[in-house]
């Protein structure tokens, strides 16, 4: 059995990290005497659209990854967030892990361009209600990105990888209202990158949930992720200015 490269273990290794401290770090929260402290496990899936361009060195790879080519083009993906909620404040843990490839030719097959993305996302997010149905988000998003680029003339083949990572703080809003009976609906935006680690970050959620009962609930929605990331120079260079959105589903339990 082939074993999982350097970085994409580092990646796994995080994402258990992340989500145990998470979890020990849930019951100091709910014994708060703040107030009465309600917690909220999600998994969820998405089937992501991805649009934009990569370019390693001097190779430039155009990205354009449609909802027909996702299960074509997925190789491993997992999501899941936590949330913890008194009323007043709330701090959710989201993180993603997707591989996907994408290969295109010409039709008589002379030439071919080829893009793998190995992509891991953690966004911390601490909320605060300013109004009934409105909190004021501030959060801090990790991104780690593995890029491999692939071109072919006739029988000249060029291939370039790199890593990036990097931390970019947002600034976002959360809008949650009743719709009818058990059903709600969400709106969520968030804008940040500001060139600490990326030119320019965006995130946006809107969804539709369906309260089965007090502890149990699912919905729908439709989320996107974008970033515009440059590093380097020559060789060395790198820039990822990517968008991934797409239609989902998750359930949610709450204790």
């Amino acid at each position: 059995m082939n074993s999982l490269p350097a970085s994409r273990g580092r990646r796994l290794s995080l994402a258990l990290v992340a989500g145990a401290l998470l979890a020990s770090g849930a019951p100091a929260l709910a014994q708060s005497p703040a107030g009465d402290w309600r917690q909220t496990v999600f998994l969820y899936g998405m089937v992501p659209m991805i649009e934009g361009d990569a370019q390693v060195g001097d190779l430039q790879v155009d990205v354009d990854t449609n909802m027909s080519d996702f299960f074509d083009n997925l190789k491993f993906g997992a999501m899941a967030a936590y949330r913890i909620e008194d009323g007043q404040w709330s701090f959710t843990g989201d993180l993603t892990y997707m591989n996907l490839g994408q290969s295109q030719s010409t039709q008589q097959g002379r030439a071919s361009a080829g893009l793998d993305v190995d992509q891991f996302t953690f966004m911390a997010t601490a909320g605060y209600r300013v109004m009934p149905h409105l909190e004021a988000l501030l959060s801090l998003a990790y991104f780690d990105v593995s890029a491999d680029l692939r071109l072919r003339f006739l029988q000249q083949v060029r291939t370039a990888s790199r890593d990036a990572n990097w931390v970019d703080p947002l600034l976002g809003l959360n809008y949650e209202i009743p719709i009818s009976g058990k059903w709600r609906y969400t709106l969520r935006g968030d804008i940040g990158g500001f060139g600490f680690g990326s030119d320019l970050t965006w995130h946006a959620l809107t969804k539709v949930t369906y309260q089965q009962s007090d502890r149990f609930s699912w919905y729908v929605g439709y989320r996107a992720i974008a970033y515009d990331y440059e590093d380097g120079k020559g060789l060395s260079y790198q820039n990822y200015d990517l968008v991934q959105h797409g239609p989902g589903v998750g359930i949610a339990f709450s204790f």
